[in-house]
């Protein structure tokens, strides 16, 4: 390995997680594929981390402390400022990998120059169970499709090529969704991506993890991601400025299903089905709901021959005809949607 400019950069956010990192860096050194450097992004931890890596002599190992908490999507971009690697590799400080998952994915996107990023399969485990392994969809076009409605890549199987998140960062703004945000971003640009179908990793699930102890703020961010994508995807930047602003009229109802209407005819693939959540996301965000605003959201969907699931189609129906004013606790309970 020249150690000057190694292939792949691994970037390690961590944050007070002393506990469980050595697990994490004792799977990233026992990889088939060596070379590498890591960069160990330190969030201002206050635990035992300063003691722990000072057991470190690789000198693959680098680690840069930050004076201050700037979060995890900051942390991260620090990673890629200082990764000196051609390609870039994620792992976040709880999760294993595989031994080969380096070796796999870096032959995978050798053999595939037009890919950006790849990610991978990966298992979710606690303690010492498994729990279940989650398969997302594999190619470029299914994962275009698939990020209309949630997220599908696991942050820590990521892999790809450094001048792509040397000028696409992550946005701490959006977090703890930076990472569904960023690949939003990408698809929009029209970076190509896939997946591995085999699991090349272990992700914990315990409850100090973000995506654990931020659920509701983790839904309410998943939610404007996958509706300023769809508006991406037909190419309406005033709609797409209006979400990102999150002031929104009814009539937007109406640009909205013109532009699904127009895109779907340029597409006939497509349906209007995989907008519905990104309609669902306007009228939720509507100043008011009453039964006019009830009214010209059915029509729009009988415009587009939309059908929505019955229990969400109850309860806007009981936001509009509720016979007192509801407080917006109280309404985002009914109009949650999962991710």
């Amino acid at each position: 390995m020249n150690k000057n400019t190694p292939l792949i950069s691994v970037i390690v956010p961590i944050h007070n997680g002393a506990n469980l990192v050595e697990e994490t860096l004792k799977s990233i050194f026992n990889q088939t594929l060596a070379d590498f450097e890591v960069i160990l992004v330190d969030d201002a931890s206050t635990d035992s981390l300063h003691q722990v890596l000072a057991r470190y002599r690789d000198e693959r190992l680098r680690v840069v402390h930050l004076k201050s908490n700037v979060g995890v999507a900051n942390a991260r971009n620090e990673g890629v400022v200082t990764a000196s690697g051609q390609y870039i590799a994620f792992c976040d400080a709880d999760d294993i990998c595989h031994p080969l998952r380096f070796e796999r994915q870096i032959a995978y996107l050798q053999q595939s120059p037009q890919l950006g990023l790849c990610g991978t399969a990966f298992t979710c485990f606690s303690g010492k169970q498994d729990l279940e392994t989650i398969h997302h969809p594999v190619a470029d076009e299914e994962i275009k499709v698939a990020l209309m409605t949630g997220n599908c890549f696991g942050m820590s199987t990521v892999m790809g090529k450094a001048n792509l998140f040397k000028s696409h960062s992550f946005d701490q703004a959006m977090s703890p969704s930076e990472d569904y945000d960023l690949w939003t971003r990408l698809a929009s640009a029209g970076v190509r991506m896939s997946n591995l179908s085999e699991s090349l990793l272990r992700y914990r699930v315990h409850p100090s993890q973000a995506s654990q102890q931020k659920s509701s703020q983790l839904d309410r961010l998943s939610r404007k991601i996958r509706a300023i994508y769809c508006a991406r995807l037909l190419a309406n930047n005033v709609l797409v400025e209006k979400m990102e602003l999150e002031k929104v009229q009814e009539q937007d109802l109406d640009l909205a299903a013109e532009a699904i209407g127009n895109y779907c005819l340029l597409h006939p693939s497509e349906s209007p089905r995989q907008f519905r959540f990104m309609l669902a996301w306007l009228y939720q965000k509507l100043p008011f709901h009453g039964i006019r605003s009830w009214w010209h959201w059915k029509a729009v969907q009988a415009r587009l021959s939309l059908k929505l699931d019955p229990s969400y189609q109850l309860n806007i129906a009981l936001l509009a005809w509720a016979p007192f004013p509801l407080n917006r606790p109280q309404i985002e309970v009914l109009l949650k949607l999962k991710r």
